[in-house]
């Protein structure tokens, strides 16, 4: 049962407008899902953030990341697509946070 964790990755385009939106949208957050992942990217608008994108990926726990590889990259469609994502980000800072309203402590 997740514990409110989520990974957050927040970074800049490195492409023109709208493609990296795009290509999330339509490639890369589709095939993250049918390979088990509850994620989110969110947009800042009004350039009210510290980064443009906010990427959240829920966890269980920190083992979970031990799995990542395997279900992002594990098949040759999810390499080129990590592949790819990585040309048009810089700037990725990452971090894990929890739900504090959460029952479990998940630390």
């Amino acid at each position: 049962m997740p514990d409110g964790m989520w990974h957050v990755e927040t970074f800049e385009s490195k492409v023109e407008p709208g493609v990296l939106e795009a290509f999330f949208r339509d490639e890369l957050l589709p095939y993250w899902r049918s390979r088990g992942f509850n994620v989110k990217v969110f947009v800042t608008q009004y350039s009210l953030g510290p980064a443009q994108f906010w990427l959240l990926t829920e966890i269980e726990n920190m083992a979970s990341f031990d799995r990542w590889p395997e279900l992002a990259e594990g098949e040759p469609p999810g390499r080129e697509l990590m592949n790819r994502v990585v040309r048009m980000m810089e700037n990725v800072r990452g971090s894990v946070v929890r739900d504090l309203e959460t029952t479990g402590h998940g630390r």
